[in-house]
């Protein structure tokens, strides 16, 4: 996975220490035996699923979660041999496949578990399902009211088994008040309980997402999904806080991030006073400006909402972002920044010198979510991973 960079315009950078730091963190606070599911849907949250998935065999995942019956196989096509779970819906005509590939899938759906059946039988191999129980985040999930007819079809089938139940919490992250959260934990157990009684009572029970495992051990139970805080990013400021006052910390450095955002300056030009710069001519200058033209755009995921508002780091200085961002160049200002060439590293998101730019000042910007910021960033740019063990 190490690659020399020269010949790269745009890429992106995984720092292996960073993410074995983070899933070191983790594994010291589930307990013994509980399973470290790490989730790398949406391309790993814009990382690169193959490198993430990579560095996750090497440092001791035990199963992977993704969205889509396509990741899935991917991943299986890479030799992967442990466990995955399938949490979004799988269309009819792939579920053979989920079948014969051994895959864990998220069941919410009657006429999913009718075929199923068909196809578990037909084949004569088994198939593992994860029921997704509706708490109050009213997505993909089956009510408490629907439950008895799942139950009762289940056990009229011989070879899908009910490995698992889980819900997902609307909004652990979100608040510093977590007693929503808390009432859809009760509404889990009383539903876990009604599945037990039914005959299933050596159920595995999953709740735990990154703030859930951060914040809540009573959440983790038998599963842990380490979803964006594997890559060292918080789900939200109010984790963050909530973290630093239940355990005390002051200026703690629990999480690293992984990822690094690079380009390259492609041009130098100087720019007279009360010249516009860029489509729409929203930048006026007002002295003799140089320009940096760096070949990145908003067609590799840097938002065009960043336009005259964010910043790189070049050199280890700040240049802030001049004009509207294009499909594929972003202009920024250098005027103050000595001795800059052509050819020079270009920081987008990350740390250069003593500045960085974080996924969650990016998204403060615009007004969203770290999450966006990352899984937004092209699939098709390079992806390398550093500082290798």
């Amino acid at each position: 996975m190490n690659q020399p960079t020269t010949d790269w315009l745009t890429w992106i950078e995984l720092d292996e220490q960073a993410y074995a730091h983070n899933l070191s963190f983790f594994r010291e606070r589930i307990a013994p035996g509980t399973e470290l599911a790490v989730v790398v849907k949406a391309n790993a949250y814009g990382h690169g699923l193959r490198p993430i998935v990579t560095l996750a065999e090497k440092y001791g995942a035990d199963s992977y979660c993704v969205h889509s019956l396509e990741e899935a196989l991917t991943l299986r096509s890479w030799g992967i041999k442990k466990d995955i779970l399938v949490m979004g819906p799988v269309p009819s005509s792939g579920l053979e496949e989920a079948v014969v590939h051994n895959l864990r899938l998220a069941l919410f759906n009657r006429e999913t578990l009718e075929l199923l059946d068909q196809i578990s039988r037909r084949l004569q191999k088994p198939i593992r399902v994860h029921l997704k129980l509706e708490t109050g985040t009213y997505r993909l999930g089956i009510t408490q009211e629907e439950l008895a007819l799942f139950l009762e079809r289940l056990h009229q089938t011989t070879l899908v088994q009910l490995e698992a139940a889980y819900t997902h919490f609307a909004n652990i992250e979100d608040t510093t008040d977590h007693s929503y959260a808390f009432t859809q934990m009760a509404r889990f157990q009383q539903m876990v309980k009604l599945i037990q009684k039914a005959g299933y009572p050596q159920l595995k029970l999953h709740t735990a997402c990154s703030a859930a495992v951060l914040l809540f051990p009573e959440t983790h139970f038998h599963l842990v999904r380490l979803g964006v805080s594997q890559y060292g990013l918080w789900p939200s400021r109010e984790t963050y806080l909530s973290y630093k006052i239940k355990h005390n910390r002051q200026g703690m450095t629990v999480l690293r991030p992984v990822l690094t955002w690079k380009t390259k300056v492609g041009q130098i030009k100087s720019v007279p006073p009360k010249e516009t710069i860029g489509y729409g001519r929203t930048y006026q200058t007002s002295r003799l400006t140089q320009l940096a033209v760096l070949p990145v755009g908003y067609a590799d995921g840097y938002d065009r909402r960043l336009s005259n508002q964010s910043y790189v780091l070049i050199r280890g200085r700040r240049a802030p972002v001049r004009g509207r961002i294009c499909m594929n160049l972003t202009m920024v200002d250098i005027t103050d920044i000595q001795g800059v060439r052509v050819g020079e590293e270009v920081v987008l998101l990350g740390h250069q010198g003593q500045e960085s730019i974080s996924a969650e000042s990016l998204a403060a910007l615009i007004g969203t979510i770290n999450y966006e910021i990352v899984t937004r960033i092209n699939p098709s740019l390079p992806r390398i991973i550093i500082n290798s063990n």
